[in-house]
């Protein structure tokens, strides 16, 4: 009788578990919570952060882009649990650029999910008007300033831009 009450009991359990994973979305294909899988096309001209910033010395140099007016730009790096710890510091001017959806290139598996995944996707920005304007990355947590971390052991110090003229 013991044996057949702990039998139960993890029977349940498992059913338990597996209700949960089905209705968390482990089990579907809508990707990771937040992410959502772009329907629409890749951007025409794409420039990636680097991936080791935190080996770095000094500000990488700054990348220039000429793009036509209606052409995207994306700027690859990873999101999730493995984010690379780059965040937007400074948009730029929105008359000439204007930010838009992410473009999911590589989504972490779902079905069954990887522990410590990060999606690969560019960030995409739409060519509005003529001009210049620069668009500039730190390396560090967000909400700290160009060389001035929020802590001690924070780095912001590290910077990556990237100049944008629209024809």
């Amino acid at each position: 009788m013991r044996r057949t009450v702990i039998t139960n009991v993890a029977a349940l359990l498992v059913g338990a578990l597996l209700l949960v994973s089905y209705l968390d979305g482990w089990w579907s294909d809508s990707g990771p919570a937040g992410t959502t899988v772009a329907t629409a096309i890749r951007p025409e001209v794409e420039v990636p952060l680097p991936d080791k910033a935190w080996d770095a010395t000094s500000p990488y140099p700054t990348s220039t882009v000429t793009l036509t007016v209606g052409q995207r730009l994306g700027v690859r790096t990873t999101g999730g649990a493995l984010q690379k710890k780059w965040y937007l510091y400074s948009a730029g001017d929105d008359s000439v650029l204007r930010p838009g959806k992410d473009f999911v290139i590589s989504p972490c598996p779902t079905d069954p999910p990887m522990a410590g995944c990060g999606s690969e996707f560019d960030l995409t920005f739409s060519a509005l008007a003529p001009g210049t304007t620069t668009l500039t990355w730190l390396f560090g947590e967000g909400g700290c300033r160009a060389g001035v971390p929020k802590y001690e052991w924070e780095r912001c110090d590290i910077s990556k831009s990237i100049q944008v003229t629209v024809h």
